[in-house]
């Protein structure tokens, strides 16, 4: 049970990242073309990214470092969003749930590497 509902918390939290980049990239200041593309194109590189490296699933398989670091960044950029978009106090409780997520993950090995 545990294990269930860390995993969803940890979906839930990828869903919000994914969510937060593509918000503020359609709430850029500049043409519409512009927020059309940032609005999209991040989100969809943070997913190509996130099934090629991070997803328990991964193709390509990297040392479990690297995959923390892309986390980070990614999760880091999610959190710049959400306070660029005024959500500041939604950013702060958004990374503190990260945080404690993956070390859960981590100290209990409910993601293979």
């Amino acid at each position: 049970m545990f294990k269930a509902v860390t995993l969803i918390v940890r979906f839930v939290l990828e869903l919000i990242l994914l969510f937060s980049l593509g918000y503020w990239g359609f709430h850029l200041k500049g043409s519409f073309f512009l927020q059309f593309v940032v609005g999209l194109g991040l989100p969809v590189g943070a997913a190509i990214v996130w099934g090629l490296f991070i997803s328990p699933k991964a193709s390509g398989r990297v040392p479990l470092f690297a995959v923390l670091i892309m986390e980070a960044v990614l999760f880091a950029a999610a959190v710049f969003c959400l306070i660029q978009s005024g959500f500041t106090v939604f950013a702060v409780i958004f990374a503190a749930f990260a945080v404690i997520n993956r070390f859960i993950v981590l100290k209990w090995n409910m993601q293979e590497f």
